[in-house]
């Protein structure tokens, strides 16, 4: 009875563990389950994870690998074309799931499912400021929140995943960039979400796509998920091959920092579509 209790016990912290976190380059992620058949092609798992529905009168983005585009409001109307992931699209109007939108000459019918808003994290620059009013808050297992300007910054104590939390505000480093990037929609960050792990970001391309390292730029990520660990950091500047500025959720005893560091050679970079 004791070596079955015991065995429960590890397999839920197997399970947190894989749910989220990250920090001090050591932690586990989460793996999804496959999708069925769906209106677009997805690049990889975990499809329960969706962007932020698209609005009337606003242009939105494409998140799937490739979307229909029909000439009606269901599956039953033909497909005129299938739009690719990055395709920025007009919207004019919407029907039980569905959206009519215009994509250059054509006009037509897609699902809202896999349509975001588009720009409206504001490039680069406006990513970057998210970052610098993130740091000085605490590191914080599975969270994705801050309030810039506040006193409150949390703290974390013990050993991730089995470290505790004290507050309402901090972000591990899957969190912390997902926020800073604003995916897979705009939210505010003093709104806690944790949308996407290191492995997300490593193994499936959404609303990011993967650089050559020697062409990293300001506001890409460098990322790694291997063997159950996992980190991801925003690079600010310098030598991607060698000594960088980079923000992240560097671990419990850290929190949320800005400084140099290098990265081994496991690390892939990624960039936000748009930026």
């Amino acid at each position: 009875m004791r070596r079955s209790s015991l065995f429960a016990v590890g397999a839920c912290l197997m399970l947190s563990s894989l749910l989220v976190g990250c920090g001090s380059e050591l932690s586990s992620e989460a793996v999804g389950e496959a999708p069925g058949e769906q209106e677009a092609v997805l690049d990889a798992p975990n499809s329960e994870l969706q962007a932020e529905a698209a609005r009337v009168g606003e242009p939105a983005e494409v998140t799937a690998t490739s979307l229909n585009l029909r000439s009606g409001p269901s599956t039953s109307y033909g497909i005129i074309a299938s739009m690719p992931r990055g395709t920025v699209v007009q919207v004019h109007s919407v029907s039980s799931g569905w959206y009519k939108i215009t994509w250059g000459s054509r006009t037509g019918w897609c699902s809202g499912q896999y349509l975001t808003p588009h720009a409206i994290q504001g490039g680069v620059a406006e990513a970057i400021q998210r970052a610098e009013s993130g740091v000085g808050f605490s590191y914080w297992w599975g969270g994705g929140c801050w309030k810039p300007g506040s006193s409150e910054k949390g703290s974390c104590s013990g050993s991730c995943p089995s470290c505790s939390h004290r507050g309402s505000y901090g972000a591990d480093c899957s969190g912390y960039v997902a926020k800073v990037w604003q995916v897979p929609g705009a939210s505010s960050v003093s709104s806690c979400s944790h949308p996407y792990s290191t492995y997300n970001f490593t193994n499936e391309s959404r609303e990011w796509r993967t650089v050559a390292r020697g062409s990293a730029k300001r506001g890409d990520a460098f990322v790694y998920n291997q063997n159950g660990a996992g980190h991801i950091f925003l690079f600010d500047n310098g030598d991607p091959w060698g000594w960088m500025k980079a923000y992240e959720a560097k671990g419990c005893s850290y929190g949320i920092v800005y400084g140099s560091r290098t990265a081994g050679s496991n690390y892939k970079v990624i960039r936000r579509d748009g930026f």
